[in-house]
C-alpha cells in the first residue's frame, strides 16, 4: 500500500510540475502560439504517462483516465478565447485549483476504479480533512443508488471516523454488518469507533453521552479481560463525574432467562463466553442489543433494552417482533462457529418479560 502511494504521489507530484508553470508565469502570446503550447504540454503529459504505463506503474485502465482528465483540464481552461497579442496575467486560481484538485482527483479515481479494500483506516486518516468530507459526500451519494454495496459502506465508515464524525459512521458500520454479518474486522472497527467517540464525549464533559457509547462495547469484551475492566473503570468514572444513575429497564426491554440444557452440559465449560442477543424476526442479522455473560453464570437472568443498541435507529422498540437468542462461544468470537452451544425463543413484542431461552443445540 505505501509502495502504491508513493507511485501516486511521484506521478501527482509530476503532473503538477508539468501543468503549474504555465498557469503561474505572466507571459504573451498570440491565440495560435497558446494553442501551440497547450498542445506541447498535453504531448508531454501524455509521454510521462506512456513512460508510466510501460513501466507498469498504470494500468491502461489509469493510462486512459488520466489522459481524458488532462484533455478536460486543457479544454475548459482555455475554452473562451483571448484577444490577439494580449498579456496574460499569472492564472494564479487555475494554478490553486489545479494543484488542490488534483490529488484529490487521484483518490476518487481510485475510489471508483480502484480497490476500495487497500484504503484502511491508517491511510484515510492522514488524508486532509476538508477532501476526506467531499470523498464522504461522494460515497454517500453512490450508496444512495446502490445500498447493497458492503465494501462502499465499509469505506464510508473508516472516512466519516476518520474526520471524527462517530455518530454517521456507527450507523455506517452498522450497515455493513448487516451485509457481512461474519466479518469480525468490521466488529473491532465498530468498537475502535465506540471507545473513540466515547472519549470525544468524555474529553467534553458531556458524560452521559460517553457512558452510552461505551456501555455498547462492554457486550463484545471478555468479562475478565484487562480491556472489559479498563472500559467499566471509564464508565464508573463517566457516571460519578456526571451524576449518572444506573440506567432502568425500559417499557419495551425484554427480560427472561437463559438455561443450559442438561444434555450438553459435555459439550461447554464454565469459562466459556455466553452471547445473549435481541434481532429482528426477518430481514438483517444485525442485533439489537447484547448482554455477554460465562457459562458458570447460567441460568443468566438477562435485561435487553434500547440503551444496549449499536447504531441509532436500529433498537428493540423500533421493530414489533424480535427474537431472543443466547450461544455460547468457546472461542468467545461472537459470530457463530462450528460446535457452538445455541438456543433462541419464537418471535415475541418488544416489552416482553418471562422470555426462557434454552441453550439445546448444536451449530453445524
Amino acid at each position: 500500500m505505501i509502495l502504491f502511494w508513493a507511485i501516486a504521489a511521484t506521478l501527482v507530484v509530476a503532473a503538477l510540475l508539468i501543468l503549474l508553470p504555465p498557469l503561474v508565469r505572466r507571459r504573451t502570446t498570440a491565440p495560435d502560439a497558446r494553442v501551440a503550447a497547450n498542445a506541447a504540454i498535453y504531448r508531454e503529459q501524455l509521454d510521462e504517462l506512456s513512460v508510466e504505463l510501460q513501466r507498469g506503474a498504470l494500468t491502461k485502465e489509469e493510462f486512459e483516465r488520466a489522459s481524458l482528465e488532462i484533455e478536460h483540464r486543457i479544454v475548459a481552461e482555455h475554452a473562451g478565447g483571448a484577444p490577439a497579442q494580449a498579456e496574460h496575467r499569472p492564472a494564479v486560481a487555475a494554478a490553486l485549483a489545479v494543484g488542490l484538485l488534483l490529488p484529490l482527483a487521484v483518490v476518487i479515481g481510485y475510489l471508483q476504479l480502484g480497490e476500495p479494500r487497500a484504503l484502511n483506516a491508517e491511510s484515510l486518516q492522514q488524508t486532509d480533512p476538508a477532501q476526506m468530507a467531499a470523498l464522504v459526500e461522494r460515497l454517500s451519494a453512490k450508496l444512495e443508488k446502490n445500498p447493497q454495496d458492503a465494501e462502499g459502506w465499509t469505506l464510508l465508515a473508516r472516512a466519516q471516523a476518520s474526520i471524527g464524525r462517530y455518530e454517521p459512521a456507527m450507523q455506517a458500520y452498522a450497515r455493513a454488518l448487516q451485509l457481512l454479518p461474519e466479518n469480525r474486522d468490521l466488529l473491532v472497527e465498530l468498537i475502535k469507533t465506540l471507545a473513540l467517540a466515547g472519549r470525544t464525549e468524555f474529553e467534553a464533559k458531556n458524560y452521559a453521552g460517553a457512558v452510552g457509547y461505551w456501555e455498547q462495547i462492554l457486550p463484545f469484551a471478555p468479562p475478565e479481560s484487562d480491556f472489559a475492566r479498563s472500559v467499566s473503570a471509564t464508565i464508573a468514572e463517566a457516571r460519578q463525574l456526571g451524576g449518572i444513575a444506573p440506567a432502568t429497564a425500559s417499557a419495551s426491554a425484554l427480560q427472561g432467562v437463559i438455561s443450559l440444557d442438561p444434555k450438553l452440559k459435555g459439550r461447554v465449560s464454565a469459562g466459556d463466553t455466553v452471547f445473549v442477543l435481541a434481532r429482528p424476526v426477518a430481514g438483517s442479522r444485525m442485533p439489537l442489543a447484547v448482554v455477554r455473560t460465562t457459562v458458570d453464570k447460567l441460568p443468566y437472568a438477562f435485561t435487553l433494552d434500547d440503551s444496549m443498541a449499536m447504531a441509532a435507529g436500529a433498537t428493540i422498540s423500533s421493530h414489533t417482533k424480535v427474537v431472543v437468542v443466547a450461544r455460547v462461544s468457546r472461542s468467545g468470537n461472537p459470530m457463530p462457529q462450528k460446535g457452538d452451544v445455541e438456543g433462541s425463543s419464537g418471535p415475541i413484542a418488544p416489552g416482553a418479560r418471562g422470555v426462557n431461552v434454552a441453550l439445546s443445540r448444536i451449530v453445524d
